[in-house]
């Protein structure tokens, strides 16, 4: 598949080589049987000691927490995802695995942090949700991609993902986390591997909580329109999708449950997009279609 975007007077094309996709799918084997009755985190066992299990020492001193920085973010952001993949499942669809993950290479390549590795991967839920870890794993469901128009649509949702990466919430968050007394209590232990589980966990079940803070939210929108914008799509996208969440969500809480106040979020979008004149850019309906089958009724 080759895959072409014009932004900023580059085209970026990626073909014919090993996906960020296959990252996430190859995570499936550590999801076989559901995350353990003890810890989300338990599923990726040893495979988060080191330097990072060392910094969350016995007795979880907040001088730790600080310590956390980009060079464990690989580690958390794994397991981060193994624990959400963990209770939803990856879709088995490798294409649209493969589309969605070109998709927000394009847009990633026109964030502040476009030398990151971004992994994306689609969900086996029919929630509608997305999520994003440290270190540029993010995670969107099949129900929301279903609830979607265009490749605007899409590239918005995982914009303001992406957003969240290059502002390190999700760092920031397991940061928190690890402050608070009762997280400071759980990992008191000599066991590195699970101090790392119990932040892991922490943070997961904040994430698919939706415990981001509403400033938080607001300015991953903000940063979305500019992150699309500046990669060739339309803003639009993004925005009208937003209103239809906005609609759906006062009627189903399970919709963009983690990501409260969705009105509010599409009317910030709208001045957002108003004050940057209005841009205009791809929709791309017709790709979009072709990649994302629909269920038939």
């Amino acid at each position: 598949m080759k895959f072409h975007l014009k932004q900023n007077g580059r085209r970026i094309a990626l073909a014919g080589t090993m996906t960020a996709a296959a990252v996430m799918l190859a995570l499936a084997p550590m999801n076989m049987g559901g995350c353990s009755a003890g810890s989300l985190g338990d599923a990726v066992g040893s495979a988060v000691g080191g330097t990072t299990g060392q910094l969350i020492s016995a007795g979880g001193k907040a001088a730790q927490a600080e310590a956390l920085g980009e060079e464990q973010e690989p580690a958390m952001g794994q397991s981060v995802a193994v624990a959400i993949t963990s209770r939803y499942g990856l879709d088995p669809d490798v294409s649209l695995n493969r589309y969605v993950t070109l998709v927000g290479w394009t847009v990633a390549n026109s964030s502040p942090r476009a030398e990151m590795r971004f992994n994306f991967g689609v969900l086996n839920s029919d929630e509608v949700n997305a999520y994003a870890g440290p270190a540029g794993y993010i995670l969107v469901t099949r129900g929301a991609i279903m609830r979607m128009q265009d490749e605007s649509e899409l590239a918005g949702v995982l914009a303001h993902e992406i957003a969240h990466v290059c502002e390190k919430h999700g760092l920031n968050m397991m940061k928190a986390s690890l402050r608070k007394e009762a997280a400071l209590q759980a990992i008191n232990t000599n066991d590195k591997v699970a101090q790392f589980n119990v932040a892991t966990d922490t943070l997961a079940k904040a994430l698919v909580e939706g415990q981001y803070s509403r400033d938080q939210e607001s300015r991953a929108d903000l940063l979305a329109v500019d992150y699309v914008t500046a990669a060739g799509y339309d803003p639009n996208g993004y925005h009208r999708y937003l209103q239809r969440m906005a609609a759906a969500q006062s009627s189903n809480a399970k919709v963009m449950s983690s990501h409260p106040g969705m009105a509010d979020r599409a009317n910030r979008v709208a001045a957002k997009i108003k004050e940057k004149g209005s841009p205009g850019g791809a929709t791309l309906a017709d790709r979009f279609k072709k990649n994302v089958a629909r269920p038939t009724a």
